[in-house]
């Protein structure tokens, strides 16, 4: 654990580097409660009656398809799942938008994230097929569990109805919530004007980590929010994701100190414990770790090239403490560097917690109450 230069990309933050961030977005598909971006009230179910009566009102003389997805945005070549629909009658199916032949099933990309639709339908809609559209919708919410693509005359452009999640005042539906969604690292879930890093960057994009070094340099200028997100990194769906009225870009603006209140102090349902429970015990573990190390004053949303090295390393420290990792030789340099001396102490019983782990450490140190 080195005093370095390097402490990380703009896409990594205090709560990411300790695990923090992944407990959370676990928690927000779990216990969060899904609004509309648009019209700011909590997503409810909807019938498919409902979903065919607004096809009819929007697609009304226009011809449609009606895809059910099968998989959305997983690796994998997807073999098997071509020779089942194979079986059941279907021709092709839609792969990254592209009909491709179940018959002649070809090698997909192991390495890339594919989305595959079941063509189910294509429907001329208007009075006369109202019957062939609620046929063939039904079909559709079956082998799509819920969820059902609509590939209008628009060439390319889906979209997406839902029996599960949509709003009441629009009608826009939701997918099921997904820890991608949470993660300004994805796609899934980065905002679309900075990818994830919170700031505008002229010329930065989605191949890009965030870990270059010349983004660091040229962040020395003092880095501006990015107007589309205000610095929250996520998107608009990601941001409307609420547990206790906060979103997770709400909750990681809190430091660390005030974040492990909340966390003490928070009142959950039988049920929600029953769920978050192990959840909970990470996080409130992992901000232990953080305030014993005296970082406490640190936001969570905090990013790495804005830390000290001093602060890097006590960060790098303090996710050891929570890995519970035994056997391991620890070499730290100089871990004192840049403390309080009120807060050595603090750091100390941090250091002989994980020899009580049963792990080795070797220190470089000047300092001589350290060195005793």
């Amino acid at each position: 654990i080195e005093q370095r230069t390097s402490r990380g990309g703009r896409k990594s933050t205090v709560a990411t580097l300790t695990e923090i961030y992944h407990f959370l977005r676990l928690l927000y598909v779990k216990l969060g409660t899904q609004h509309c971006p648009d019209c700011d009230v909590p997503i409810e179910p909807q019938s498919a009656a409902s979903i065919a009566a607004r096809l009819l009102r929007e697609y009304r003389g226009k011809r449609i398809e009606l895809l059910a997805p099968l998989v959305v945005a997983r690796k994998g070549y997807y073999t098997d799942l071509a020779k089942w629909a194979h079986k059941k009658g279907f021709r092709t199916l839609r792969v990254d938008g592209t009909a491709l032949p179940t018959a002649k099933w070809p090698r997909l990309s192991r390495f890339k994230e594919h989305t595959i639709e079941l063509p189910v339908a294509a429907i001329d809609v208007g009075a006369r097929t109202d019957t062939a559209l609620h046929q063939g919708l039904a079909r559709a919410l079956d082998f799509g569990k819920g969820l059902v693509h609509v590939l209008g005359p628009d060439a390319g452009r889906v979209t997406v109805f839902s029996t599960k999640r949509a709003c009441p005042s629009c009608g826009r539906s939701f997918a099921e919530p997904d820890p991608r969604l949470f993660s300004f690292n994805s796609k899934h879930g980065w905002c679309e004007s900075c990818y994830g890093t919170g700031v505008a960057m002229a010329g930065f994009d989605a191949e890009q980590t965030g870990e270059e070094h010349w983004w660091n340099d040229w962040l020395e200028d003092e880095p501006q929010p990015c107007p589309a997100c205000e610095g929250q990194r996520l998107n608009p769906v990601a941001l409307s994701v609420r547990f206790r009225d906060r979103s997770i870009a709400d909750l990681t603006l809190e430091p660390v100190l005030r974040a492990a209140q909340l966390f003490r102090r928070l009142k959950l349902s039988v049920r929600e414990r029953q769920i978050a429970r192990d959840l909970l015990a990470e996080i409130r573990s992992r901000l232990a770790f953080l305030e014993r190390v005296g970082l406490g004053y640190l936001q969570l949303d905090r990013a790495a090239p804005t830390l000290s090295g001093g602060e890097a390393q006590r960060i790098r420290l303090a996710a050891q403490l929570g890995s519970n990792l035994q056997g391991v030789c620890y070499v730290l340099d100089e871990p004192t560097i840049g403390l309080h001396p009120r807060d050595n102490e603090i750091l100390l019983d941090s250091l002989a917690e994980l020899t009580r782990h049963r792990n080795t450490l070797v220190v470089v140190e000047h300092d001589e109450d350290t060195i005793r």
